[in-house]
């Protein structure tokens, strides 16, 4: 199988994710906007697992595309290592406990419209 295709749409999803990413950061500078961003990301790719279907190129598109150019991890390892250490372990405590929240409500809240959708039809 080619990989022009899949390529093409990570990279597309990447260009929308990263620049949305991007714009949020420029408007809202700082440590706490990329934690709103990650948990945000979380939250969405939880959702994305439970309800897109077994369509490889959208979840491609959105799941490494979108949310993966949305989402930063290095970002918010970068930054946590830059403050001081009171503020960094707010910051890390602050993402990764609501991150992980964020994604398994993501996917409660998926599982259910997938259940909701097979129910009506």
């Amino acid at each position: 199988m080619s990989l022009t295709k899949p390529v093409a749409v990570v990279a597309l999803g990447g260009a929308l994710g990263a620049s949305a990413r991007f714009l949020l950061a420029e408007l809202w500078p700082g440590i706490w906007t990329v934690l709103l961003i990650n948990v945000v990301g979380s939250l969405l790719l939880g959702y994305l697992a439970e309800t897109v279907g077994p369509d490889r190129l959208w979840r491609l598109f959105l799941g490494v595309g979108v949310l993966g150019g949305f989402t930063t991890f290095s970002t918010f390892a970068v930054d946590a290592v830059r403050e001081d250490a009171v503020t960094a372990t707010l910051y890390v405590v602050a993402t990764l406990i609501p991150a992980l929240l964020a994604a398994r409500l993501g996917m409660l809240a998926g599982h259910r419209h997938r259940l909701a959708r097979k129910a009506a039809a």
